[in-house]
């Protein structure tokens, strides 16, 4: 029979091998995971090529009017955050439910022809980030199809990238 100190050193060489098996599963888990979502990325490219397209508009990035001020070292015109805290508000307001009749594309399409450049349209992703915690490119891929996407490219992509003071 195993005395006490032998139980003690024997459980204590099993569990260090069950957290190391753990451990194991676990980091190659983590890989397949990675590895799965950068799949599902590439074929949601493929499938859906507006989503790429939203991603692709640098004017959807909340950190484009920081590189544009950081890259051109020129003072630019930009909204003031409370117009640019009301279009985002706009934008969220148009989202409705199927019972109440839906979204409400126009209006969405209404708020980005109102910007006169991609930095504005970048405040409005930031104020929208912050006011509602969802990255706007994600919003407008849940809630708009693509020919509602490209619609909405149609309108940013001819904006010029910045104005000048």
């Amino acid at each position: 029979m195993m005395d006490r100190k032998n139980l003690l050193l024997a459980s204590g060489v099993v569990t260090g091998i069950g957290c190391a098996v753990s451990i194991y599963f676990d980091l190659r888990r983590k890989k397949r995971d990675k590895l799965a979502a950068e799949l599902i990325k590439e074929i949601t490219k493929q499938l859906k090529p507006s989503t790429t397209g939203l991603l692709s508009e640098n004017a959807f990035d909340i950190h484009y009017k920081d590189e544009v001020v950081r890259s051109t070292g020129r003072q630019i015109l930009t909204l003031k955050s409370e117009v640019a805290n009301d279009y985002a508000n706009q934008i969220h307001s148009a989202w409705g439910s199927w019972w109440s009749g839906g979204d409400d594309e126009k209006k969405v399409y209404g708020v980005f022809r109102k910007l006169r450049d991609k930095v504005q349209v970048s405040q409005i992703a930031t104020a929208y980030l912050r006011n509602f915690g969802v990255n706007l490119i994600d919003k407008l891929n849940e809630r708009l199809n693509d020919k509602e996407i490209k619609n909405v490219l149609a309108i940013v992509k001819p904006l010029p990238a910045f104005r000048t003071v």
